[in-house]
């Protein structure tokens, strides 16, 4: 009998993330960051409720979170997921594909125009990225490939990084550029 092939995932479907503010989150993703609302679910459970809702971020991929009340959660959840676990609010983040320089520089534009001038750029030598933080704590990122062969090691290369000592990793070469504005 022959092995299946494994199945693979085509795409990312959805990432969901908590908040406790729906209006702040839609004015963010929608009004702001322009990703529609799509989709919403309202649930009951028990005495409680949960509302599951759905932004488009194109390509028939999804950004959702949701708002919970008395369905199990602690009363002190923090929606913002790196600091809540106690760590550098950049570790657990979302960051959304742009194609070009071009593009990058007309989203922070558009980001500008929109009222958001709290930005962070950094030049990671692969790719370009500016960084933002939504209403919920979470770390933003819109990030455009720059160099395709020094993103593309293989798997081999890869896996080698992955297995060194920590005293074998040279110092961060990122360059960073503050990219905001006064208010």
């Amino acid at each position: 009998m022959a092995t299946p092939s494994p199945i693979l995932s085509k795409s990312l479907h959805h990432v969901a993330y908590a908040t406790r503010d729906p209006e702040a989150t839609h004015a963010f993703y929608s009004e702001k960051l322009g990703m529609p609302l799509v989709h919403t679910e309202n649930h009951r459970q028990g005495d409680g409720y949960f509302r599951h809702f759905f932004f488009d971020m194109g390509n028939g991929d999804y950004l959702a979170f949701f708002q919970i009340e008395d369905v199990g959660e602690k009363e002190d959840y923090q929606t913002a997921v790196s600091l809540g676990a106690g760590l550098p609010i950049w570790v657990n983040h979302i960051a959304f594909r742009l194609d070009s320089e071009e593009e990058l520089r007309a989203m922070v534009g558009q980001l500008h125009e929109r009222g958001i001038d709290q930005l962070q750029e950094v030049d990671h030598g692969w790719c370009r990225s500016i960084y933002l933080v939504d209403p919920n704590g979470i770390m933003v990122e819109f990030c455009v490939t720059t160099d395709t062969q020094a993103f593309a090691q293989g798997e081999e290369e890869a896996l080698r990084l992955l297995r060194s000592p920590p005293e074998s990793i040279p110092a961060d070469s990122a360059k960073e550029t503050s990219v905001a504005t006064s208010t």
